[in-house]
């Protein structure tokens, strides 16, 4: 026993911490010697950033908008450039009042970037890239944070696992890639929530600085997403002092100067929109759709949802998918949770606590909300495999032996959701689209065998030791078998220890690495193939990039193009707002024979595909109908050519159909 001791304590994954020496690999290499002085923390922030970027940025731009909300806040930002108005949102003829402003200004910054507003018809092939950049940074920003936070006082295996968790987990890897608010605010609530632990319970920081960081934090977002973006660290810190009677941690934040930084960040915009007359498509101001309509009616009349009656258990199944392959940690984290305390007693318990308030306060915001869409547990993410990160680190210190329950436990549900994900991968898209009934493309897309084979290779590699511990015993039987100098006993010996006698040998240090390593090397590969090949071989068939490109190399200046019964957003973005909008319920709005009897030789018409017997009936004998560009599964590029007898009849008037995209302003 004392020979596995010695194992135990000498395995290099037990002892130490991960980071405080270079690899040797790297001190070799001339041009990165400069990493050898600094602090392990800073090398690993740096470590983290360059894996966020090989995440996030490779082909960030080579997709087009993701219909509706990437086109939608796009052709918001690319208005205020048009206008001239940057403190005012305007959405193809009304004012928007739904969303803050940082949002829009980040988009703003990279379409002047980007020249999207030029005198060419088309938008650039930078504009995608520009505008997405900011949010991918910041999703990074905040899981960088995140770990200077957890390692200071978590401990840095914990922070490692953690960072890696919440890099690689799947609607991280998805809504870094989107321009769209969530993950704007939830790198900002992050970053927030670092700041703000360190303020309140590390011991030997110098605090003002964090202090600063965290009212800046918070004042962006606000400005970003609303009252959440105060009101949710504002109430984990305040449950944690009614449940400690820790009030005297609030000193530390300096809270009349901090709430000075807050308003002076997001009042001047707040206010102007405030006392600004205007109002939307739907005669309501600024404060009536923004706080009232989308704050509180969202949560109390389930406005906007697309998942009506709705439970609680929704987000419990969408949190599995959303964590893959990490859920395997679950049962795991459930352990570490039971052993928080109430009354805490080291800055590792205070930490404890408050990420677990950050968890049960952002849990019950969503579950009780009548809105509710599959992303929005993405708040609550990070804390999540925090805990997760933390019993991955027991099992490296304690081993598969003394975990064996919650291994078990952790490899079924593991089991379960890689099933679920294996046999319908359209779980990933559905985790940030508007529309869960728009059709998968899985005839062009099915990832399943990619699927599989990284699911059962994880399990293969994490087993592996122990079946070639068994193979090995095995082998030793078998020679004893034909060794007529073995004893007996020793075959005995071999057969119970085959039958399942009890283990007497120590368990190997490796068993538990490879198992970690395994998971760990799963949840990369997993990223780096949804972002990197699934996000961008799925794109084409969110967006009306492609059909607007082959639109205008396509047509001539004069020839317009019109969307039909359609309102999917990317139609205004693509085409500057430009679009005719054809049989739409709500304005602007013109029937197909005013759209038909306008100039230009040939009309271009945007259709979906379900529709496009519905248009040529509409058309009758005016003009032929040609589809041009029909490889998304949802749209269709088409050409109406007049016809050269001019005495044919004027198209078929119909009633207004109910358009299958949104209505009104999607959230």
């Amino acid at each position: 026993m004392a020979r596995a001791e010695k194992q135990v304590v000498e395995d290099p994954v037990a002892t130490g911490d991960w980071g405080d020496r270079l690899p040797a690999f790297v001190r070799e290499i001339s041009w990165l010697r400069w990493l050898g002085p600094l602090s392990a923390e800073r090398r690993l922030v740096i470590g983290f950033s360059v894996l966020s970027a090989l995440l996030f940025v490779p082909w960030l731009g080579a997709t087009g908008f993701w219909d509706p909300w990437e086109p939608h806040y796009g052709e918001v930002a690319r208005e205020m450039i048009a206008r001239g108005d940057y403190i005012h949102p305007w959405w193809e003829s009304t004012w928007f009042f739904s969303k803050p402003a940082l949002d829009l200004w980040l988009m703003v910054a990279g379409m002047l970037v980007a020249n999207t507003n030029g005198p060419d018809r088309w938008v650039g092939i930078y504009t995608e890239w520009c505008v997405r950049l900011p949010y991918a940074a910041i999703t990074a920003m905040g899981a960088v944070l995140f770990f200077v936070m957890a390692n200071r006082l978590l401990g840095r295996r914990a922070a490692i696992l953690g960072t890696l968790a919440v890099l690689t987990s799947p609607l991280f890897v998805f809504l870094a890639r989107q321009a769209v608010p969530d993950p704007i605010f939830v790198g900002l609530l992050e970053g927030a929530m670092a700041c703000l632990m360190i303020v309140l319970f590390s011991e030997d920081e110098p605090r003002e600085g964090w202090a600063a960081a965290f009212y800046c934090f918070v004042g962006f977002a606000t400005l970003s997403k609303g009252l959440l973006g105060f009101a949710l660290p504002g109430a984990v810190a305040l449950v944690y002092c009614i449940a400690t009677g820790e009030w005297h941690r609030l000193r530390r934040l300096h809270l009349a100067a901090g709430s000075l930084i807050v308003l002076a960040i997001c009042a001047p915009w707040y206010g102007t929109m405030f006392a600004f007359d205007g109002r939307d498509d739907e005669g309501k101001t600024f404060f009536d759709r923004f706080i009232i309509h989308d704050h509180f009616k969202r949560l109390t009349l389930g406005v906007h949802t697309t998942t009506p009656g709705g439970t609680f258990v929704y987000f419990i199944e969408q949190i599995g998918f959303d964590c893959f392959p990490w859920v395997f940690a679950f049962p795991g984290a459930a352990t570490i949770l039971s052993r928080i305390k109430l009354r805490p007693q080291t800055a590792r318990d205070r930490a404890m606590l408050f990420l677990l308030l950050w968890i049960l306060i952002g849990f019950a915001v969503f579950g009780f909300s009548a809105t509710k869409f599959h992303h929005y547990a993405f708040p609550i993410l990070a804390p999540l495999l925090l805990f997760c990160a933390m019993w991955i680190e027991q099992l490296l210190e304690q081993g598969l032996r003394a975990n064996a329950g919650t291994v078990f436990a952790g490899g079924l549900l593991y089991a379960l959701v890689a099933h679920d994900l294996a046999m319908t991968p359209k779980h990933f898209t559905d985790m940030f689209v508007y529309n869960y009934d728009r059709p998968y493309p899985e005839r062009e897309t099915d990832p399943r065998q990619v699927f599989t084979l990284l699911f059962y290779a994880a399990p293969a590699v994490a087993l592996s030791p122990w079946l070639f511990d068994r193979l090995a015993q095995l082998w030793r039987f078998a020679k004893s078998l034909v060794n007529k100098n073995v004893r007996a006993e020793v075959r005995k010996n071999y057969r119970e220890r085959l039958a399942g006698a009890p283990l007497t040998n120590a368990e190997a240090p490796q068993d538990r690495s490879v198992t970690v390593l395994a998971l760990v090397g799963l949840s990369i590969a997993f990223a780096v193939f949804l972002g990197w090949y699934h996000w961008r071989k799925l794109s084409p068939h969110w967006t009306q990039r492609d059909l607007f490109w082959e639109y205008y190399h396509q047509s001539q200046p004069d020839e317009p193009i019109g969307a039909y019964q359609m309102n999917w957003r990317g139609e205004q973005f693509y085409s500057k707002n430009t679009v005719r909008e054809i049989v739409r319920q709500s304005p602007p709005m013109s029937t197909l024979a005013e759209f038909m009897s306008g100039p230009g030789a040939r009309k271009w018409i945007l259709v979906e595909q379900a529709r496009l017997g519905n248009l040529r009936q509409a058309l009758g004998g005016t003009g032929r109908l040609r589809v041009v560009e029909s490889r998304n599964n949802k749209f269709a590029l088409t050409v109406v050519e007049k016809s050269s007898d001019e005495k044919q009849a004027p198209p078929v008037p119909l009633k207004p159909e109910t358009p299958q995209g949104p209505i009104g302003v999607p959230p």
